[in-house]
């Protein structure tokens, strides 16, 4: 039981952990990406639609990053060259994208909510030779689909790049100082562009996941609000990369304990999907309270400059 639930954790966190690495990148450039549903929206059709249609996994996979990546040039376009609000405009993305998915699947497949075929492929199971036959730790680990382990070996690069690199501390500025960062020489507008792109490419192996490897379909709701529940591990890791995957995983275990507890407790399976998002509000609830004593402890200091 234990090992069947902790192996449903790792595959439906990843997901959450791909798109909170994209949500990450932006809110370290000083930008609250609202807009990862509608990434992972579009991204999901595009895969479905490409795999179905060449019989290939990686032409689907690109086929959803592109596609989560134009969307994410076509926010920031909004924000930058119209200066469109980035709240505004990650609402306007994301009604765009879940009205044209909505559209096409009604006018290249002619169904209404979903469309799923044998003719999709699916992503094969990883056995990890000699990890498999670890006790415990085998069951949990191995047999998981390739982008499950992209999502979870993404985590230490994004880290990296973040914190070793000078790129990553250019991004770092821009979101801590981004007037300093521009007098200091920096392309604020440039470092704002490549985060939203590397958001949309991550949202797009998300959404690519979501549609072939967590199930072989596309529905119009199938993000189920991942986006919303990936930035609240953003915000609640205040942007740490590892912080934020341990997060999203524990949302994650939320989820699989709401398929799982039905089948043990015998308690409606409509109430027990509340736990993740219970524990979404509690994440948020807690920074609230932790960012109100930072604010009452500064607010408390006195400055004698006289």
């Amino acid at each position: 039981m234990i090992e069947e639930l902790a192996f449903s954790a790792l595959r439906i966190s990843a997901p959450l952990v791909l798109a909170a690495l994209g949500g990450l990148l932006t809110f370290q450039a000083g930008i609250l990406n609202i807009a990862l549903d509608g990434f992972m929206i579009i991204a999901a059709f595009a895969a479905v639609a490409f795999a179905y249609a060449t019989g290939s996994l990686t032409i689907g996979i690109l086929a959803a990053v592109i596609c989560s990546m134009l969307l994410a040039a076509l926010l920031v376009t909004f924000n930058l060259r119209f200066r469109a609000h980035i709240f505004i405009a990650g609402i306007a993305v994301t009604f765009i994208a879940y009205g044209l998915t909505a559209l096409l699947l009604e006018g290249i497949f002619g169904q209404d909510g979903m469309f799923t075929s044998n003719e999709i492929p699916t992503f094969p199971s990883i056995d990890i030779p000699v990890v498999k036959d670890i006790p415990f730790i085998g069951p949990i680990v191995s047999g998981h689909t390739l982008l499950v382990y992209v999502a979870y070996l993404a985590i230490p690069v994004v880290y990296w790049v973040l914190y070793r690199t000078r790129w990553g501390l250019r991004v770092r500025v821009v979101g801590e100082a981004e007037a300093a960062a521009a007098a200091a020489g920096v392309n604020v507008d440039r470092i704002k562009i490549e985060t939203m792109l590397a958001s949309g490419f991550f949202c797009g192996l998300a959404g690519a996941y979501l549609s072939l490897g967590y199930v072989s379909l596309f529905a119009k709701q199938m993000t189920n609000d991942r986006g919303l529940i990936a930035i609240a591990a953003i915000i609640f890791a205040k942007g740490n990369p590892f912080a934020t995957a341990v997060v999203a995983l524990l949302f994650g275990l939320a989820s699989a304990l709401s398929i799982r507890l039905p089948e043990v407790t015998g308690v409606a399976p409509q109430l027990l999907q509340l736990i993740p998002y219970v524990v979404t509000v509690i994440a948020l609830i807690i920074v609230g309270i932790s960012s109100a004593r930072t604010r009452n402890k500064h607010g408390s200091w006195n400055f004698d400059i006289t």
